[in-house]
């Protein structure tokens, strides 16, 4: 693919904060704008819903916790844009303790 196109990367894009800057880049930035999630499913129904309004947003499934899905979307990025232009780092992972205390024990 050619080296010219810009791309830019939000994490965790398919709802919430991430959900609106996909939204604003897909209104404001030169070159495509790839919308990741952990779910498959979610991920292309808020590629859909953004559809809807009329922007083109792209769908990659990226699972921050999964070293293969980090690779396979590295492999994504350089077969089809060589880089990356601007990454939004919007994933997070959640730590729950092996033993938690309910507030019932304090």
């Amino acid at each position: 693919m050619s080296s010219c196109r810009r791309v830019a990367l939000v994490t965790g894009g398919n709802k919430g904060i991430g959900f609106a800057i996909v939204r604003d880049l897909c209104r404001q930035f030169s070159g495509d704008v790839v919308l990741t999630a952990r779910n498959e499913a979610r991920g292309r129904a808020a590629v859909q819903q953004l559809q809807a309004e009329g922007l083109s947003p792209l769908f990659h499934q990226l699972d921050i916790d999964d070293p293969q899905s980090i690779r396979d979307l590295r492999d994504f990025l350089r077969k089809e844009y060589r880089g990356l232009d601007v990454l939004v780092n919007n994933a997070g992972i959640a730590f729950k303790s092996k033993r938690s205390i309910g507030v019932q024990s304090l």
